[in-house]
């Protein structure tokens, strides 16, 4: 297993997978990774659906995929990330423990919109603590946001509280595709007292 920062070197997005099953044992090591991510005020907003081959995908590859992107199909597990935003209701069963103090007063959708993006920038961070513990077990990812989120959403029977993110894409890689051009530390530390042009 690669240390977190080999993985971290070693992560790229994968867009073509051999076909070898995924073992449970792995994504089950993916999914722990993704459940000790931290979140703001513990909400754990994450929830996670795999889905494999069959109807199922099949649907979320003609009806919410845009574009032609044929590593969806090749990919052995497609995981469906998206953030409850139940959690950000004051005093709900799925926010967490004190959480009266801060949060959406009701679960009507206009205000639980409000706390999307914090729903979404935690579930971000689980997203890619799965990345880089399938890098270092070996496995390659691929982020998919060129798709109709509220249209996966409706495919998979979600409920509206619960909105889709991302796709992730998990297998072995079938490509060893070069590091793509980063910018320098220079170009993206700010320094005190430095003004942007």
């Amino acid at each position: 297993m690669l240390t977190v920062a080999e993985a971290i070197q070693k992560r790229r997005s994968i867009r073509k997978f051999k076909p070898d099953p995924v073992p449970e044992e792995m994504m089950a090591q993916i999914l722990e990774a993704a459940r000790l991510a931290p979140s703001g005020t513990n909400r754990q907003p994450w929830r996670f659906q795999i889905v494999k081959e069959g109807e199922l995908k099949n649907k979320l590859i003609e009806g919410a995929v845009i574009g032609e992107q044929p590593q969806i199909a090749q990919a052995p597990v497609v995981v469906v990330c998206g953030s409850e935003l139940l959690s950000f209701v004051k005093g709900h069963k799925l926010a967490p423990p004190g959480s009266e103090y801060f949060g959406a007063d009701s679960e009507d959708p206009a205000e639980l919109q409000k706390f999307l993006p914090d729903a979404h920038m935690y579930t971000a961070i689980a997203v890619e603590h799965m990345v880089l513990m399938a890098t270092s077990l070996g496995l390659g990812t691929c982020w998919v946001q060129r798709m109709r989120f509220g249209q996966a959403a409706k495919i998979l029977g979600w409920p509206r509280h619960i909105a889709v993110l991302t796709l992730l894409l998990i297998g072995y890689a079938d490509e060893d595709p070069e590091s793509r051009p980063r910018l320098s530390p220079d170009q993206i530390l700010l320094k005190e007292g430095q003004t942007l042009e």
